[in-house]
């Protein structure tokens, strides 16, 4: 049995016949040298109609380990909005929209109820409330949440009643935490 002829063909198929990038990962061809990159003009001008602050994140990257993370919103608030608010007047405290931490320092003792919003206009930013007076003791701190929210999962009473929603420790604090879909949970 004789072989067949040995058949050269010498063709020009690209390979990878077909390459794209999509959002931010760049592909570019120079001199048949592939690279694939990241960049930022990709991506989208457009800004969210609601922000998702604890499920939302943006890569940061470390410049001296030379690595990308990413971070949530929250966090980025959080620190950037690392705010305070000393109560000193009598009577009931609304929260207001930028507070953050709130220092009880009543000119006057008196039991106070802190009056929360609702838990979704807080866009995943936690609050802190803290006895800086250092009477608590006498002069009991309440929570109270908006409407029928709960605080873990307690109405406003039952959380008052449990300890969930009162401050009763001299220079005490809790930190509340709003749930997107409703309620606050420490």
């Amino acid at each position: 049995m004789t072989l067949p002829a040995s058949i050269r063909i010498n063709t020009m198929l690209p390979f990878p016949t077909l390459v794209l990038g999509s959002g931010p990962i760049s592909i570019a061809k120079l001199n048949g040298i592939w690279t694939v990159g990241f960049s930022f003009s990709q991506l989208g001008q457009q800004f969210p109609a609601l922000l998702q602050y604890t499920t939302d994140f943006v890569l940061v990257y470390d410049s001296i380990a030379g690595t990308y993370f990413k971070v949530s919103l929250a966090s980025i608030v959080a620190i950037a909005t690392n705010s305070f608010r000393i109560v000193t007047a009598a009577g009931d405290v609304t929260v207001l929209i930028n507070d953050q931490n709130i220092l009880m320092n009543k000119t006057v003792g008196a039991t106070t109820n802190i009056l929360f919003p609702t838990a979704a206009s807080r866009a995943g930013v936690p609050l802190t409330i803290k006895d800086y007076k250092g009477d608590a003791n006498t002069n009991n701190i309440t929570i109270v949440p908006f409407g029928a929210e709960t605080i873990d999962g307690f109405s406003g009473a039952a959380a008052a009643i449990n300890g969930t929603a009162l401050i009763d420790t001299n220079y005490g604090k809790k930190t509340y935490f709003p749930l997107l879909s409703g309620g606050w949970y420490l």
